[in-house]
C-alpha cells in the first residue's frame, strides 16, 4: 500500500516547537544514549501519542487558526509505518463520519492534527510534573495509567 501522506509535511503551532526539542531524541546530539531524558525517539512518535490521549480523552479537536506554524513532521514518515497511517485514516473516518474521506488526505491529516494539538497539553503536563523523575518515568506511568482505565 502506498502512503497516503507521503507528500504531505505536519503543520504545529510554532509555540510547541521548543517541546519537540525538548523530547525528541532527533533533535539533540547525543539524546539518544538518554532515553529518561528525551523518551521519544522522533517528533512523529510523540505527535501520534498526542494524537492518541486527545481520542482517549474524547476531547475534540479545535481547527480554527493556530497561529504561525512550522513543519516538524515530514509526510514521508509515516510510508515506514503503515500502522500509524492506517489508524491515522481510522480517525478521520470515526470523526468525520464519512468513508470517502479516505479520498482526501490533507483532510485526514488536518483532522488528526487538529486532535495532536488538542491532546498535547495533557501529554507535556504529564512529561514536566516528574517530582525529581525522568521525562521517561512519568511518561511510562502516564500510558500505564491510561491502559487500567
Amino acid at each position: 500500500m502506498q502512503n497516503l501522506f507521503g507528500q504531505i509535511s505536519i503543520n504545529f503551532p510554532e509555540i510547541w516547537r521548543e517541546h519537540f526539542d525538548t523530547y525528541c531524541q532527533s533533535n539533540i546530539a547525543g539524546a539518544r544514549e538518554k532515553p529518561d531524558k528525551y523518551p521519544f525517539p522522533r517528533n512523529v512518535d510523540m505527535w501520534f501519542l498526542a494524537v492518541c490521549i486527545a481520542v482517549h480523552n474524547k476531547i475534540e479537536p479545535d481547527f480554527s487558526d493556530k497561529g504561525k506554524l512550522y513543519k516538524p513532521i515530514p509526510g514521508t514518515v509515516f510510508g515506514s509505518e503503515l500502522w500509524r497511517s492506517d489508524s491515522l485514516i481510522l480517525l478521520a473516518i470515526a470523526h468525520s463520519g464519512d468513508e470517502k474521506i479516505i479520498d482526501n488526505p490533507n483532510e485526514m491529516i488536518k483532522i488528526a492534527n487538529g486532535y495532536a494539538i488538542a491532546g498535547f497539553p495533557i501529554l507535556l503536563a504529564k512529561l514536566e510534573e516528574g517530582k525529581g523523575d525522568s521525562s521517561l518515568d512519568c511518561l511510562s506511568d502516564y500510558v500505564i495509567e491510561l491502559t487500567e482505565e
